[in-house]
């Protein structure tokens, strides 16, 4: 009975702290994996530069989702410290194009004065506000042809939208890194603007593009925890850093490296690099 409680002990400790089974439920890895298969994942969070290129198991980062956050699978490209930018050829780290990268949306034009139900559905369909323009002609959103298609059949009120292909402005931003000070503008408030909240527990204010603590404007922020960037594999159905922004090191639940079971036979006994 002791050697029994041991063994079971042991397996419980090793599942909860070294290694975890889980079933792919989503169709985010492209031709890595496929929906049902299951994995084994590594929860000994290795050094960070080991992470780099590696299919990651994380959870969601978004307040919404504190409760019970849903877990996703994705490849990480940027690292602490790298900068990161996404133009209409696909994503760059540190300058370098990422081979086969996810490619920038396209923009659209929104003819009506629909800021606030637009806002409300954006949020809803969990579709990010790439590059959020508002002018005399209406309200510029960059996305895909599925997410267009989603906003259109979800919004109440029957709207005009149009691609417009000379709206190709890039966006570019400094991954945090633990102790690091970043420069805030406009844009990149944006994308840390979660991170900054989390880390703040919310007692700051975030308004017009700018961040206000205490009511003093701030120019800078300093962070106290590393972030990563992760894109799934799947660039048009996938949830990745698009759409949850900056992945912080807790929210790691560690490395995909081996499928032990698929319908597909060629993903069997398979080990995922």
């Amino acid at each position: 009975m002791l050697i029994l409680t041991i063994v079971i002990s042991v397996v419980l400790l090793v599942r909860i702290f070294l290694v975890g089974s889980f079933r792919i439920t989503g169709s985010s890895l492209g031709e890595t994996l496929s929906v049902g298969d299951f994995v084994l994942v590594n929860k000994v969070i290795s050094k960070k530069d080991q992470q780099l290129n590696r299919l990651l198991l994380y959870k969601s980062p978004l307040s919404r989702d504190d409760t019970k956050p849903p877990l996703f699978v994705g490849r990480c490209i940027g690292m602490p410290g790298e900068r990161i930018q996404m133009g209409i050829d696909g994503f760059r780290v540190n300058g370098r194009l990422l081979p086969d990268s996810h490619k920038m949306p396209p923009a659209f034009l929104i003819h009506k004065d629909i800021k606030a139900s637009l806002l409300q559905t954006l949020e809803s369909l969990h579709i990010p506000k790439r590059q959020l323009k508002e002018d005399s002609t209406g309200i510029v959103l960059r996305m895909s042809l599925r997410e267009k298609e989603l906003l259109v059949n979800s919004l109440s009120e029957v709207i005009l939208i149009e691609m417009i292909e000379e709206y190709t402005m890039d966006y570019e931003f400094v991954m945090p890194g633990k102790g690091k000070t970043i420069e805030l503008n406009e844009f990149t408030l944006m994308v840390y603007k979660d991170a900054i909240l989390n880390e703040t527990g919310g007692n700051v204010d975030i308004r017009n593009g700018k961040l206000f603590v205490q009511g003093v404007e701030e120019t800078r922020f300093t962070f106290k925890n590393d972030y990563f960037w992760i894109l799934s594999e799947n660039e048009t159905e996938g949830i990745d850093s698009r759409h949850l922004g900056l992945i912080p090191q807790s929210y790691i639940v560690g490395t995909v490296w081996f499928c032990w079971y698929s319908n597909e036979r060629a993903n069997r006994f398979k080990k995922i690099k």
